[in-house]
């Protein structure tokens, strides 16, 4: 799996109670990749109250049909985590260059970095 990559992982949720299977998209990068954790950003359907740090997924972007996304999205940056790449359970699709850009910006942001 590469930076770019739009998968399905189990992810835990913040107080670590449980975990539920849902997309995620790989941003750590492939030199990161190359060993055992990937960093990914949280994928969610719920999509009618975005924060400042979510990109919005939708059926009229043209890169949407590569997501491998069913349903509007929002990739939640703020939600950043780092997990094992044995928690994979298979890949979607990928995120085209407008959605890295977007999703890098958001990060940034939502980090502090400049």
């Amino acid at each position: 799996m590469k930076r770019g990559d739009i998968v399905l992982v189990e992810v835990p949720f913040t107080d670590l109670t449980d975990a539920k299977v849902r997309p995620a998209l790989i941003v750590s990068s492939d030199s990161v990749n190359r060993g055992d954790d990937r960093i990914l950003v949280p994928i969610s359907s719920n999509v009618s109250n975005p924060s400042p740090w979510d990109v919005l997924a939708g059926p009229s972007d043209v890169e949407f049909a590569a997501t491998g996304l069913r349903r509007p999205s929002a990739f939640r940056c703020a939600k950043a985590l780092t997990l094992s790449a044995g928690l994979i359970k298979r890949r979607l699709g990928t995120a085209g260059a407008k959605y890295l850009s977007q999703v890098g910006a958001r990060l940034r942001n939502a980090l502090n970095l400049r």
